[in-house]
This record gives C-alpha cells, structure tokens and sequence, in this order.
C-alpha cells in the first residue's frame, strides 16, 4: 500500500508541476464550474423550469442520484479513509484557487462530473463530446490546482459512474432516455398521388 501512495503522491506532483500559465487559466475555470455542483444544479433547475415532461423526469433523476452520493455515500467513503488534502503536507505543491478543507478522499469534483456527463451524454447525445472533454478536463483540474490526489480522482470518478450507470437504468426503465419522435409532417410524405382513374 506504501509504494501505491508513493506513486500517488509522485504523479500528483508531476501534474501539478507541469504548469503553464494559459493552463492555469483554463483549469481554474474548469475547476470552478465543479464548486459544490453549481454548474450542474443550474443545469438541472434550468430543466426542470423550462423543459418539457422528459427534461423534468432526467433533472429528477440527477437531483436524486446527487443528493444520495453527496449525503449517503460520499460522508461513509471519507470517515472510512480521512485523508488530507495534497496541500497540507506537500510542501512543493502550488495551488490555485480555493484550498478546500473537507477530506480529499474520494473528490466530489470527479464525482460529480462522471455521474452527470454518463446521464447527460446519453439523454443528449449531440453535447457527449463537449461533455467528454469536460470531464476530461475537470478531472485532470483537481491535481492541477493543488486540491487532490489522483486516487481521489479516480475514486470520485469511479463512484460518479456506478451512480451514474443507476441513474441510466432509472431513465430508460422510464422511457426517458430518447427525446419523443416527432408526427412526420404533411411535406416529409414519400406517398405518390393517385392518379389512376
């Protein structure tokens, strides 16, 4: 177990390091749309207000499975292992925005964006690549600015997709995963006219 935290430790510090300054930029704000979920849970409200019956049922679903990792799971995870943050006792570590002072382990980042890009991507296939990268992105973030680990990242991940591939099966039990086919109009007919006599 000693050498995989020293592994942990050694690649948290290699991303860390390998900084520039147009990337900073870029991971800072990649990491502040994951700030207790704020992005998401505008998306999520947005969805419920203005969308139809399906985009209530998918915000439902999300808001549930966030609510049941947020304040079941993720408080039983961090009492089981209550490790530090990076920062604290990595004294070559640079950090960049907030240093938070909840547990590292596992990251409610990861989890988060795993959880929400696995029912959205799917739900709305034509944003699954924007939110791929994303993900990406908010995941690589968390060792970057200083706040994680990357077995927290990683375990955040892995969590955020077992609660998102639950929330998957919840919405397409409920039909929801596919946007209703829409009646053919009149114009989209291939009939031909009858002109026998």
């Amino acid at each position: 177990m000693q050498d995989i935290l020293a592994l942990d430790r050694a690649m948290t510090l290699w991303i860390n390091q390998h900084h520039h300054p147009a990337l900073d930029l870029l991971m800072q704000a990649v990491s502040h749309l994951g700030d207790a979920g704020i992005a998401w849970l505008v998306v999520a409200v947005l969805l419920l207000v203005f969308g139809g019956r399906r985009e209530r049922i998918i915000a439902l679903i999300f808001f549930v499975g966030l609510i049941f990792t947020e304040f079941a799971l993720m408080p039983v995870l961090r009492d089981a292992w209550h490790r530090p943050r990076p920062f604290v006792y990595m004294e070559q570590l640079r950090t960049l925005g907030p240093k938070w002072n909840r547990p590292s382990f596992p990251s409610a980042h990861a989890h988060l964006w795993a959880q929400a890009t696995l029912l959205f991507a799917v739900a709305y296939r034509r944003f699954r690549w924007l939110l791929i990268v994303l993900l990406v992105l908010s995941l690589y973030s968390r060792p970057y600015v200083g706040n994680h680990h990357v077995i927290d990242v990683l375990a955040g991940a892995a969590l955020g997709g077992i609660v998102g591939l639950a929330e998957l099966a919840v919405a397409s039990k409920l039909g929801v995963l596919r946007p209703p086919e829409e009646p053919p109009r009149e114009d989209d007919t291939d009939t031909v006219p009858d002109t026998s006599g």
